[in-house]
């Protein structure tokens, strides 16, 4: 599996090849194997089979898609921060640390995603019956499905701690550290979209299948939940900006004000110009928390959140197209 961590060296096409190829081979899979066969009317197992086919197939890919990206954005963004701090020579040792994270978080995706196996096969009974083919490659594709989802949520949030508790301390002086906040508030919020995009595929699971209150109940907890964790880091880190912004305004106040008092006295280190120059500052400080999500980013989240209700509605467009005689 071509995961490449941290690399910013990326093309485009590249960071999705691997991916969309791993998609389509697991659709051909599934294909092959007769999981991909159009349903009969009423028969449940065989349309569950078929959800389940192309749902895994489509998420598998997209979070391996995603978790490409989001390490090129990462290394993007430490370099970033590096930058503004004078310590680019930093980025192999940062890089190094984060792939050893990594690995461990590969680790204990791949065995979290096996145990999550067993236990669906256990409660399915489909361990002690004997299966049609397609099925036991279907149960072969969760393991996948479930170690890039999981290994997906654990990045998502030890990137953005990594980059707060290791580099973002060794940001300068007022303006530049609230810009490194500002650099990996932004991260975070590209991570959570494109994890949030991810639940717009769910509904694939519940194609020409009654939706019943306790799924519906259960969906919008587990979406909520997910929304939650994804978001976290974003909260957290506009806390941060909020609260370090308020502070150094205070003490740009602070120092204006005494450099007031200073110029009061006729102290020569203590000049107009000194003070000019604190209240630009200020007044550059005090803008940054309104360019923390420009209109273009609010309008991401909004899509962002609008595309999983369209999704839903999606699938009750399609199922009603199937319904339709031409399909009988």
């Amino acid at each position: 599996m071509k995961l490449n961590p941290y690399s910013n060296m990326h093309k485009g096409a590249s960071i999705g090849f691997f991916p969309l190829l791993t998609t389509l081979i697991l659709l051909s899979v599934h294909y092959f194997t007769g999981a991909l066969d159009w349903p009969e009317v009423g028969n449940v197992r065989a349309q569950r089979d078929f959800n389940s086919a192309i749902g895994m197939s489509l998420i598998t890919g997209y979070f391996w898609f995603a978790l490409r990206l989001m390490h090129q954005n990462v290394a993007s963004t430490l370099i970033s921060l590096l930058v503004k701090t004078n310590q680019l020579s930093q980025f192999s040792a940062h890089r190094r640390e984060l792939a050893i994270e990594f690995r461990h978080h590969i680790f204990n995706a791949i065995i979290i995603s096996i145990m999550i196996t067993i236990v669906y096969c256990i409660f399915e009974g489909l361990i002690t019956v004997k299966q049609e083919i397609h099925v036991l490659f279907l149960t072969a594709t969760a393991v996948p499905f479930w170690f890039l989802a999981i290994l997906f949520l654990f990045q998502i949030s030890s990137n953005i701690k990594y980059l707060t508790s290791k580099v973002l301390p060794q940001a300068g002086g007022n303006i530049d550290r609230l810009k490194s906040i500002m650099t990996i508030l932004k991260l975070g919020t590209t991570n959570s979209i494109f994890a949030m995009g991810a639940l717009a595929i769910f509904p694939i699971f519940w194609l020409k299948k009654d939706i019943p209150s306790i799924d519906v109940l259960v969906v919008t907890f587990f979406t909520g939940i997910v929304s939650v964790y994804l978001f976290w880091p974003v909260i957290k880190l506009k806390s941060m900006l909020e609260k370090e912004q308020k502070a150094a305004v205070l003490h740009l106040e602070e120092n204006i004000e005494d450099g007031i008092k200073r110029c009061a006295k006729h102290e020569e280190f203590s000049t107009a110009a000194s003070i000019e120059q604190l209240e630009s500052e200020k007044e550059r400080v005090l803008k940054m928390g309104a360019r923390v999500f420009a209109p273009r980013d609010k309008a991401r989240v909004a899509a962002c959140i609008a595309l999983i209700p369209i999704s839903w509605v999606l699938l009750f467009i399609v199922e009603w197209l199937i319904q339709l005689p031409r399909y009988h």
